[in-house]
């Protein structure tokens, strides 16, 4: 296992530092102390292996299967709106932040919050994330899953 410090465990597990510290106190990360470059005791993290997620990850993963199960494989959906009055476009959603909810969008808007975007008609979604969307998708199949899914949400307002 590799060891890092616990600045570098937070980057790489997408935490914060406090929750590194408090997940090495609980016992779900191991650490210990070692002689730094200095000569200086620092703590360094064992990394966990592949497939370990914290505590919210885990929970919103639960959520997730238990949505799946309930709606025949339909997953959360990634789109949100970046304003309460949900005005204008619904972006996805790259990012939440570490320490705070600070939602970043694939066309690199940034929010303040977001709130939940559902139904949405074709010209709600916002044009540079659907590009993004597409641009990212791996084969010509998962652009048509993704422009079907999009379709048939617009059929089902109609």
């Amino acid at each position: 296992m590799e060891k890092v410090s616990i600045l570098e465990a937070s980057r790489r597990l997408n935490l914060s530092q406090a929750n590194i510290r408090q997940y090495i106190r609980d016992g779900e990360l191991q650490a210990t102390r070692e002689p730094g470059p200095s000569g200086r005791l620092a703590w360094v993290v064992e990394l966990p292996g592949e497939g370990w997620m914290d505590d919210t990850k885990s929970s919103l993963h639960q959520l997730q299967e238990t949505f799946e199960a309930y709606t025949s494989g339909v997953t959360f959906s990634h789109w949100w709106w970046p304003t309460g009055d949900r005005s204008g476009h619904a972006h996805y959603v790259e990012d939440l932040g570490i320490e705070e909810t600070i939602p970043r969008f694939l066309c690199g808007l940034i929010s303040d919050n977001i709130w939940v975007a559902s139904e949405l008609s074709e010209d709600e979604y916002c044009p540079e994330c659907i590009a993004a969307v597409e641009a990212a998708l791996t084969s010509a199949e998962l652009v048509d899953r993704f422009r079907a899914f999009r379709k048939k949400n617009r059929q089902e307002e109609g």
